[in-house]
């Protein structure tokens, strides 16, 4: 059986220690021989003078990887034209990767919750793992552990990471994140304030987004919901 390769999936804006620690993490828990960080385009609804441009969202990600071996940047769903669907992507990956090669989809217990809302969602299992990060302020996970998973998926939950590196797809497994209490929106709202976001993100992209005015204050305003 190939190497497995990861999948992570973001908005990124900006990609910080917390993605990066994560995206280790997922690494070292599924012995992964490349971590591939896909970001998303930015839904139309958000104020796009909030957010930094896909490019430079893109040129953030490649300052914040380009030092570790195990990362790198995949830039489809920047470049797709019209919606960007996750069964969309993988499966172009499974037919790039070929049919053998494990490929493991990283995400947090929150969204797998409503994976039932996604496109074409059964046949993602057919693609790919699912890893999924419970993070330490889930309520819901701990309250109902798996129950938060559509009933539909609960068959493929396995506890056991040998099955994720013996299979293509098809698994469900589920990992503790290191709790790392950063985020996107506090780190633009930082840089609005003029204020130092040092040791929340790589020095390169903390330099890139103050040398750039990223995030910086207008006089539009928008609600903000990235994570």
């Amino acid at each position: 059986m190939a190497s497995a390769i990861g999948l992570f999936g973001g908005t990124f804006d900006p990609i910080h220690f917390g993605h990066l620690r994560l995206a280790t993490e997922l690494a070292e828990a599924f012995r992964l021989e490349q971590v591939l960080f896909v970001p998303n385009g930015l839904p139309y609804h958000r104020g796009r003078s909030a957010h930094a441009t896909d490019e430079q969202r893109l040129t953030m990600l490649k300052l914040a990887t380009g030092r570790d071996a195990r990362f790198g940047v995949d830039e489809r769903e920047l470049r797709r034209q019209g919606p960007t669907y996750t069964h969309d992507t993988l499966l172009e990956l499974r037919r790039e990767r070929g049919p053998d090669v494990p490929l493991v989809f990283l995400l947090g217990s929150d969204a797998f919750s409503r994976i039932d809302t996604w496109h074409r969602w059964t046949e993602l299992f057919d693609l790919a793992h699912f890893a999924v990060a419970v993070r330490a302020d889930d309520p819901e996970w701990f309250k109902r552990g798996p129950g938060t998973f559509p009933r539909e998926a609960w068959p493929r939950i396995t506890l056991n990471p040998r099955e994720l590196a013996s299979a293509p797809a098809g698994k469900i497994m589920t990992f503790a994140m290191t709790p790392l209490s950063i985020s996107s929106t506090a780190i633009r709202a930082l840089a609005a304030e003029g204020a130092s976001i040092r040791y929340l993100t790589p020095d390169p992209v903390a330099e890139y987004i103050r040398s750039h005015n990223l995030y910086a204050r207008s006089t539009e305003h928008a609600p903000d919901t990235t994570r």
